[in-house]
């Protein structure tokens, strides 16, 4: 297993209720997770929800978290299209169970 496969699901297992703040990078992880996991494995997200984890774990005055989530969604997109099918099923199973846990889930 890759060390960015390693890294997105050791962020989306260390979760956190949604109001409480998690430090920036897992904030960048976690999210990044949610957009890939969006189109990779066909997660149903709220946008609300995802915004207000966003919103609830952004550094104050940080001009460039924004920035950091898309490289990080990228660099996710990148290293997936490497990734086996039981690679790519179990990073999907770890990020429902990660919606469902910070209740940014549609279902």
């Amino acid at each position: 297993m890759n060390r960015l496969l390693i890294l997105a699901a050791t962020a989306l297992l260390t979760v956190t209720p949604a109001s409480a703040a998690v430090d920036r990078q897992t904030a960048v992880t976690t999210l990044a997770g949610f957009y890939n996991s969006a189109d990779v494995c066909n997660l149903l997200i709220s946008r609300v929800k995802v915004q207000e984890y966003a919103d609830a774990n952004r550094p104050a005055d940080d001009a460039l978290f924004n920035v950091d989530v898309f490289r990080a969604t990228q660099a996710l997109y990148a290293q997936q299209k490497a990734w086996s099918k039981e690679q790519t099923d179990e990073y999907c199973k770890t990020a429902k169970q990660t919606a469902e846990t910070l209740g940014v889930g549609l279902n």
